[in-house]
């Protein structure tokens, strides 16, 4: 796949050219994904996409327009290449675009340093459906829990290739496995809800579904019978999944 997102990124760049731009950028994109969620021991939701986009941006002078698509026949790269070049013919001059120079363009980048990829195999639907299913009972086997709203577990990889025409042209990939499950403890107006979850580029890295459960059952009991404290000002630690933001 990243020799045929390596020739869709010049070839629609190619077209933008031959039909009038000044430069350049192409960009392909391939993703797939997977998600399995259970409910109540047994199978809720299973998803499953595959695609591939194409994107340019031509330069008029200094005008620019971005065109994509899903249709990456060499029919469908011509037209957006030149619906791209009609579009910014139109648009208004902007002082500041321009594309990187030779000297500005990364040449020694060392991908495979990055760790952003998992070259083992992509996992089966089933594996992601037990991975789900020993979260669900985990969490249910918290005391206090009365039910798991949603438990999944999903795969995901994508791969990038960007071109320009006036020299650069680069690419990766990367992966992400992940579980994660939402438990409800609680009555009517007193019912709460937390979760816990694990994202990694790697499925070896990843926490196991049954802690992961197991977890998110404990932190929504935690929520249970919280006290309202009286008015006043007072020192805020935030949780560090939110902490971030």
């Amino acid at each position: 796949m990243p020799d045929d997102l390596k020739r869709l990124s010049h070839a629609v760049i190619d077209y933008a050219l031959a039909a009038g731009a000044d430069g350049a950028d192409g960009i392909a994109i391939n993703a797939t994904s997977l998600s399995i969620s259970v409910r109540d021991g047994g199978l809720d939701q299973a998803d499953r996409s595959e695609g591939t986009d194409v994107g340019v941006r031509v330069f008029v002078g200094q005008k620019q327009a971005c065109v994509s698509a899903s249709d990456t026949s060499d029919a469908s790269l011509k037209t957006i290449a030149e619906r791209a070049l009609d579009m910014a013919r139109l648009a208004p001059d902007d002082p500041f675009i321009r594309q990187a120079e030779q000297g500005q363009f990364a040449t020694n980048w060392d991908v495979a340093g990055f760790d952003f990829f998992d070259p083992g195999a992509e996992p089966e639907a089933k594996e992601l459906q037990e991975q789900a299913l020993a979260a669900e009972a985990a969490a249910l086997d918290v005391n206090g829990v009365e039910q798991v709203q949603a438990a999944s577990a999903g795969y995901g990889k994508s791969a990038i290739h960007m071109a320009t025409s006036n020299g650069f042209s680069g690419g990766y990939a990367k992966t992400d496995h992940g579980i994660s499950c939402v438990a409800v403890a609680g009555q009517g107006t007193e019912m709460k809800r937390d979760y816990d979850g694990d994202v990694r580029v790697h499925r070896g890295d990843v926490r196991g579904a049954s802690d992961i459960g197991r977890r998110a059952g404990e932190r929504v009991v935690e929520c249970l019978d919280a006290r309202k404290p009286p008015t006043g000002q007072f020192p805020v630690l935030y949780d560090e999944r939110v902490s971030a933001s």
